[in-house]
């Protein structure tokens, strides 16, 4: 992936911004109907993080950052001795810290972010392991509980992708899509992205091709743009049943400022 001369420290300020939560009841997808797993290990920056990260992670700063990204909300506390980092030694790591932040509106908290020493250059993270009990969104029970998922961890060089997408009517989540919008697509990435250095967010918008019933489609707005976290809102002016959502590649970047590679998820449905 290209690396650009945007300083990661800008990017990772997303780090600092606790959202006051939605006021909106999340919405409901098949994905509640099946265990919670693990979907993405990302391992975002290696002694990267800046010394801001205090406010979310005393002693963070200068270590390691990893979103993993869950197929359903979690709920409550998510204590950082829940996850154990396997690197590719085989030793095991602990986070130091565990965190739905930034991304933690009542819509959003399928990301924890992972911080500490996570592994490294010589000895990279290869698997993430839930080692204890995590519980998901719903009633609490064998069926939410996310212990014993585990994922394979993106490496440090690659690109941020598409891990989730669902689709639900507008006013479901609080948005700032516009009026117009009769769809919204709440697509998730692996990690925080911003526009790359060359583009810009209308950039952003054209590069988001959405397949439904009645064919393709680009997005007529972007919305939750503001707190650069690891959600985006696409705003539709169909409400034609969505299948698939791809972004085509370099035009987004991690905090790592590594480019996007195409990534296309399938769409899930609000009931």
């Amino acid at each position: 992936m290209t690396c650009r001369c945007r300083p990661a420290a800008r990017l990772l300020l997303a780090l600092l911004i606790v959202g006051a939560g939605c006021a909106s009841a999340p919405p409901v997808t098949t994905l509640e109907d099946e265990p919670p797993r693990l979907l993405n290990a990302f391992f975002g920056l290696n002694d990267a993080l800046p010394d801001e990260v205090f406010w979310l992670c005393p002693g963070g700063g200068g270590t390691d950052g990893m979103p993993v990204t869950f197929s359903r909300r979690l709920s409550g506390t998510v204590p950082p001795a829940s996850f154990a980092v396997v690197l590719r030694s085989g030793a095991k790591k602990t986070p130091l810290c565990a965190t739905t932040a930034p991304a933690n509106e009542a819509s959003e908290n399928h990301t924890v972010l992972l911080v500490g020493d996570l592994g490294g250059i010589d000895d990279p993270p290869v698997r993430v392991e839930v080692v204890s009990d995590l519980w998901a969104d719903g009633v609490v029970g064998a069926v939410d509980n996310a212990r014993g998922t585990a994922v394979e961890v993106t490496p440090l060089q690659a690109g941020p992708t598409l891990v989730l997408a669902i689709a639900m009517t507008p006013g479901a989540i609080d948005s700032d899509c516009p009026p117009a919008t009769t769809q919204l697509l709440m697509v998730t990435w692996n990690g925080g992205v911003v526009p790359d250095v060359d583009a810009n967010q209308e950039m952003h918008r054209l590069a988001y091709t959405v397949t439904t019933d009645a064919g393709d489609v680009i997005p007529m707005a972007l919305g939750d743009l503001d707190d650069r976290d690891n959600y985006v809102h696409l705003c539709l002016d169909t409400d034609a049943p969505v299948q698939r959502v791809r972004a085509r590649a370099a035009v987004l970047v991690d905090p790592n400022n590594d480019e996007n590679p195409e990534t296309s998820v399938t769409v899930f449905t609000a009931r």
